[in-house]
């Protein structure tokens, strides 16, 4: 099943926070608009800094439909809910395989150290997602493997 907007509406992932979201390739990013740098952040750190693991999930993305939602949480209680779990703070992100893909959820990061944290997990969580992949899909060319610069 193709990974769609309304779909992932209908997940308990979604939340009514979420009034903005960037979509790009194998990437949905959704978040509330103030915390709208946070996100932009990840994503030109993702696709610039980390063009491997972007061109993976592209291929990944264009052979199997799916894609990976990175959700941006208020709150920690918000994760908690949402991934059906008492993680707390430190062991962020929350991942959880879907039918349209994966989602990985932390809270709004208040400090760049924060920030930075989660930015790693979130690396570390889609590189470990991504030895999943198969051979096939990490070997077949799509016209669009480069990110944009």
């Amino acid at each position: 099943m193709a990974a769609s907007y309304s779909s992932f509406l209908s997940t308990r992932f979604y939340s009514p926070v979420f009034n903005t979201a960037l979509f790009d390739g194998p990437f949905r990013i959704y978040f509330s608009q103030s915390y709208e740098s946070a996100a932009l952040k990840i994503y030109h750190l993702l696709q610039t800094n980390h063009t491997e693991l972007w061109t993976k999930y592209k291929r990944w993305a264009d052979q199997t439909k799916k894609h990976a939602f990175i959700v941006i949480y208020p709150t920690i209680k918000d994760v908690q809910v949402a991934f059906d779990t008492a993680v707390e703070a430190q062991t962020f992100p929350v991942c959880q395989k879907t039918d349209d893909g994966h989602v990985i959820g932390f809270e709004n990061p208040n400090t760049d150290a924060d920030f930075e944290k989660y930015f790693s997990g979130l690396v570390s969580s889609l590189e470990k997602i991504s030895e999943t992949f198969s051979e096939k899909v990490l070997q077949s060319k799509t016209s669009k493997d480069a990110p944009l610069q």
